[in-house]
């Protein structure tokens, strides 16, 4: 019996084992659905890199379409054409602003009432490469424009003597800055002008407009700043002052036709050095009394040099007469010496480091210095214009 039981036992354990065995034979044939599962998700996998690596080809051909486009438009734009847009010519290159010049000068343009806006900093330095000179423009086919700077620069404008195309009204060649000749009504606002240099031997300079000319115009500046200018008018000799400039402003030179509606506001001159013959003023050279309307402007670190001593008229060489000729703001011409600088400060303008130099007596002013007190009674030799005691004179 014992010898059966035990018989017994060893074929059960014999059993189990080979249904264990079984089990193990039978295992591979169910691991097949998972490998196919992974072989499945090895090709999405593989498909959808090949998708993404399409969609990166495709973007880079985008990127280099837009590359190609943007270096087309740059092409078109250093080529020098105006973009005109609706009333709005778009000025953004060097290139741009000379071909606009260049329209106007030739009278090719229409730009009234349009804004001429600047887009972008403009650097008319000639010593770069394709540089020249700015030959100044007049302002025909600009009536009632607008030449919006839109917080710009306008850096390093050069103008000589041979630039000078524009005629004034009585024939001969002068008027030189940005503007030669103002020959209509014209506003111009949102600039400023860095390091330019102005030689000139010629009547009426500024680095902006040189002269306002046209009867009844309406001509306004507005947050126009002047900075690092410097204007050669010559100085001349003893006896002989052939070839100075005279009316001469760091913003404008002057305007002397009368009936015309001048404004300029919130602007400023700064770090200037200007010489001309007489008549030299921080703002503006000379203007008509009851012309010009100067409020918030700014004059500062400006030197006015003027040499009307070297004439052959004995009442030039007097300093005390000479120093009239120059004005932190403005020279007047039918009250030539009347101090009306004190008018000026109550309409918010303001004047520092401003140095009038008499060239031929070398003599420094400093601000209005010599100007304090009421000139004396003898008509002023300008004109036959009468100096009236300041509690006479409007405000």
């Amino acid at each position: 019996m014992k010898k059966f039981s035990k018989i017994l036992c060893l074929f059960v354990i014999a059993c189990m084992v080979f249904a264990a065995f079984a089990g193990c034979a039978d295992q591979p044939a169910e691991t097949k659905p998972a490998e196919t599962k992974a072989t499945t998700t090895d090709a999405a996998t593989t498909a959808a890199d090949a998708t993404e690596a399409q969609d990166e080809t495709t973007e880079a051909e985008e990127v280099t379409t837009e590359a190609e486009e943007v270096t087309t438009e740059e092409e078109t734009t250093e080529s020098g054409e105006i973009v005109v847009d609706g009333d709005t010519v778009k000025i953004g290159t060097r290139e741009e602003l000379f071909a606009f010049a260049e329209s106007v000068l030739d009278g090719d343009a229409d730009y009234e009432d349009k804004t001429i806006l600047l887009t972008a900093d403009i650097d008319l330095d000639p010593t770069l490469e394709g540089g020249k000179h700015w030959i100044p423009i007049s302002t025909d086919g600009l009536d009632y424009a607008t030449i919006d700077g839109g917080g710009h620069v306008i850096n390093g404008m050069t103008i000589a003597p041979e630039d000078l195309e524009v005629s004034g009204n009585d024939g001969n060649i002068y008027g030189s800055g940005f503007i030669g000749i103002s020959s209509t009504s014209l506003t111009i606002k949102n600039i400023t002008f860095t390091n330019a240099l102005i030689d000139s031997n010629t009547k009426h300079c500024g680095c902006v407009i040189g002269s306002i000319e046209e009867l009844g115009s309406v001509v306004e500046l507005d947050n126009v700043t002047v900075a690092g200018l410097t204007l050669n008018g010559g100085v001349g000799v003893e006896g002989d002052i052939e070839g100075i400039s005279f009316r001469v402003g760091c913003l404008v030179g002057a305007n002397i036709v009368g009936n015309c509606d001048v404004t300029i506001t919130n602007c400023k001159a700064e770090n200037c050095n200007i010489f001309g013959f007489h008549n030299i003023g921080g703002i503006m050279g000379c203007v008509v009394s009851g012309q010009l309307t100067l409020e918030n402007c700014a004059v500062d670190n400006v030197h006015l040099n003027y040499s009307a001593g070297y004439a052959n008229n004995e009442n030039y060489k007097n300093p005390v007469v000479a120093r009239y000729f120059a004005d932190p703001f403005y020279c007047v011409t039918d009250y030539w010496g009347e101090y009306h600088t004190d008018v000026d400060l109550s309409h918010g303008n303001t004047m520092k480091d401003v140095d009038s130099y008499d060239i031929r007596n070398d003599i420094h002013y400093a601000d209005q210095e010599g100007k304090d007190a009421d000139y004396p009674d003898e008509a002023y030799p300008v004109g036959g214009g009468v100096i009236r005691p300041k509690d006479e004179r409007p405000d």
